[in-house]
């Protein structure tokens, strides 16, 4: 089914969150911007030659299966816990869950909680933590789980008509979550 989907230039119904975001974090061109003193994205390149390499790896590996046997679970748990825990130092989401227990004053002058308020931060993060419970709830019931990925199409609605009705252009692009429709034109 993979070949297929791949051929076809569809994306894959996999839930391999590490290998995706490690993809895209390599294939980033990024550049140091003097006047903001802040690393920016430059480009990312598109190819669909090295996903097809990883998951030729990833299959490889069955030859190893024997040797990996040996290997205790607690090390391979710990690789797993190791590398979910690396992709969330850049997690915003898990950012504003911890500030927002943090003094605001011990914040930079330009974090959301401090240009926008808590209150309006804290429900800004509360309405995703009510989306990733809402889709955790509709995975887990084995009747409605085959149409998880049409929430996730509910997610982009959500996204798109009614978080703009709650928060001002302005508090989406401090939040870090800018309508991508609204900045196409913004230079990097």
């Amino acid at each position: 089914m993979y070949s297929a989907v791949s051929l076809l230039g569809l994306p894959w119904m996999c839930g391999a969150t590490v290998q995706s975001m490690n993809h895209v974090r390599a294939m980033t061109e990024t550049k140091f911007n003097p006047k903001t003193e802040e690393i920016e994205i430059v480009k990312v390149t598109e190819t669909r030659l090295t996903g097809f390499l990883v998951h030729a790896f990833i299959f490889g590996t069955l030859g190893l299966l024997p040797l990996l046997r040996i290997v205790p679970i607690p090390v391979v748990s710990g690789v797993f816990l190791f590398l979910g825990r690396k992709l969330m130092s850049g997690n915003s989401f898990l950012q504003r869950m911890r500030d927002a227990l943090v003094e605001s004053e011990r914040l930079a002058d330009d974090h959301p909680l401090k240009m926008m308020g808590r209150k309006r931060m804290v429900l800004f993060t509360t309405i995703q933590i009510m989306c990733l419970i809402g889709l955790w709830c509709f995975k887990q019931n084995p009747a409605t789980s085959i149409f998880f990925p049409s929430m996730i199409g509910l997610l982009m609605i959500i996204r798109s008509k009614i978080l703009p009705k709650i928060f001002t252009e302005d508090e989406l692009t401090v939040l870090g979550d800018p309508t991508p429709s609204k900045h196409l034109d913004d230079d990097l």
